[in-house]
């Protein structure tokens, strides 16, 4: 397989913010990218911009066949894909105001899609070229489903699906990469992490200048989470 074919990538919640910054930044480096969008129109700059680079694929992945028909499309015109970014965050698509029982439905839907997407995306990323699964992690998708007290597991909390999955990825050599906001027990260990002004194009520029080390875990600690995942208008 030739290594001077560009790296095919796959990103969902990619309408704008971090998503669509990622994207962006990454078709700057010549990558061909796969947007997961909600409506095709938001695509269309990068489509335009980056002719032959870009993949439509619009629909809410959260919907298991609208996700399958993504991973279909994707079989059908890649053959295989090099990475997947979970962009996990996004809340676009919620009514205002945002209340305590709106932001389980961000963790409830961000849950849904991202399984959904890493079951689908496996047999393409076996297919690929140094495969990387990124998962994305904002502070409301972080969040755990129904009783705080409860332990966390893949069917109520986001992390712990993707590190339920780490074992079997790894298994078929793709690295894994959690991007996420600090836990009250990663604090614990370790020096607390400071709320950043972070907005879409300066977060995604740091997040892709560390993929390259592969590593497990990376902490982005938004000051403001709307300026990466913007909520409704």
């Amino acid at each position: 397989m030739s290594s001077d074919r560009p790296r095919r990538i796959w990103i969902t919640g990619a309408s704008n913010g971090l998503g669509h910054a990622l994207a962006e930044a990454l078709l700057e480096q010549g990558c061909k990218v796969a947007l997961s969008v909600r409506n095709r129109d938001d695509a269309h700059p990068l489509e335009t911009d980056y002719p032959g680079r870009v993949l439509v694929l619009a629909g809410d992945l959260h919907q298991l066949p609208q996700a399958r028909r993504a991973c279909a499309t994707l079989t059908e015109q890649w053959q295989a894909i090099d990475g997947l970014i979970v962009n996990a965050g996004t809340c676009d698509y919620l009514p205002l105001p945002i209340t305590q029982t709106l932001l389980q439905d961000v963790v409830r839907s961000n849950l849904a899609a991202a399984s959904h997407c890493l079951e689908g995306a496996l047999p393409l990323l076996d297919k690929g070229r140094a495969p990387q699964v990124v998962g994305i992690l904002s502070a409301y998708s972080a969040l755990q489903l129904g009783e705080p007290g409860q332990p966390r597991r893949p069917a109520n909390s986001i992390a712990s699906l993707f590190e339920d999955a780490r074992p079997l990825l790894v298994a078929h050599g793709i690295d894994l990469t959690i991007v996420a906001p600090q836990t009250p027990a990663q604090a614990m260990n370790t020096p607390t992490a400071i709320p950043d002004e972070w907005d879409a194009s300066s977060a995604a520029s740091a997040i892709l200048q560390r993929l390259g080390e592969r590593p497990q875990q990376l902490t982005l600690q938004a000051l403001a989470v709307n300026e990466l995942w913007p909520l409704p208008k």
